[in-house]
């Protein structure tokens, strides 16, 4: 199981696939770390723990123990993305064929933003095309918690994105709106509630924060497509929809991760009969699995002000 990033490393520096698959999987931080397994069939077979075994220690010349442990099965299908990469011949003629690749590479980055707004909103009671999102598969199993319950939310409450980390099985990253980094970055300078807020750099040079050890992950930089968890929610308490939420997330095999039929694959079509169209064809079957029952957790209800302990 890779990530999208590792899997374009392994493909030949020569495959024209490889540059368009990387642009994907870079469109945004949550894209490059998410793990993707394979199907082996039409949908995913999977089961989670219901009840574990009983258990117990034995005295001598007395019996074992016995029991078994319950499962429940669940399915997830995949969902297909095609869509036709085309370019215009004149473009081609007029600037080469890199201008033919940067166009090419602005509908992946474009596709990368679909995917990433359906693994968060994705709604497939309304659109049968799409899976659920974390936002509806937060409504099972007790996994959405409410940061401030008073109508129109509130500061984000340390304390609540403990108990929200806590409810989550080995949690990996959290998901925040790139509009809250500033909070983050207010938390860690005041020396009431900073400790557990870490700003760092990579190694080349690239801001990067943490809380409780776990990645802060922003979806997408500052531009002008949007934002991923933008402060137009309504709280669980009513009021103004002024509200965004976070995600905790276990982003490994047995918690979250996506499911591929195939891996990402692009046809290049040519030069089609109408003389005018460079067509290069782009094709996955793709879909989300959340195998462990805590394996998410959403904390709702989030204003934006600076946090509070």
């Amino acid at each position: 199981m890779k990530t999208l990033v590792e899997y374009a490393k392994g493909l030949e520096t020569t495959d024209p696939a490889r540059p368009l698959i990387e642009m994907f999987a870079t469109s945004s931080d949550i894209m490059a770390a998410i793990p993707f397994d394979g199907l082996n069939g039409p949908v995913y077979q999977g089961f989670r723990q219901a009840s574990l075994p009983t258990v117990g220690f034995r005295g001598i010349n007395e019996g074992a123990t016995s029991g078994t442990g319950k499962v429940t099965p669940f399915q997830e299908a995949s969902y297909i993305i095609d869509h036709d990469l085309d370019v215009d011949r004149a473009i081609v003629d007029r600037y080469g064929e890199e201008r033919r690749a940067r166009e090419e590479t602005m509908a992946m980055a474009s596709a990368g933003r679909l995917w990433v707004d359906t693994f968060l909103k994705g709604d497939n009671t309304t659109n049968p095309r799409v899976f659920d999102g974390l936002q509806r598969r937060a409504r099972l199993f007790n996994r959405t918690m409410v940061n401030n319950a008073a109508s129109g939310g509130g500061p984000l409450s340390l304390l609540k994105l403990d108990q929200a980390i806590n409810n989550t099985n080995q949690p990996t990253h959290i998901l925040a709106d790139y509009s809250m980094q500033p909070l983050f970055i207010q938390a860690a300078r005041n020396t009431s509630i900073s400790g557990f807020v870490i700003q760092s750099w990579d190694e080349v040079g690239k801001a990067k924060m943490s809380y409780a050890g776990l990645p802060i992950l922003w979806g997408y930089q500052k531009d002008d497509h949007g934002s991923l968890l933008p402060f137009t929610e309504v709280g669980a308490g009513g009021g103004a929809a002024q509200c965004s939420s976070l995600y905790i997330v276990s982003f490994r095999d047995g918690g979250l991760k996506g499911i591929e039929l195939k891996p990402m694959s692009f046809k290049d079509m040519g030069l089609l009969q109408d003389g005018i169209t460079y067509r290069n064809h782009m094709n996955w079957d793709v879909g989300l699995v959340d195998e462990h029952k805590y394996c998410l957790t959403r904390l709702s209800s989030i204003t934006n002000a600076a946090f509070v302990g």
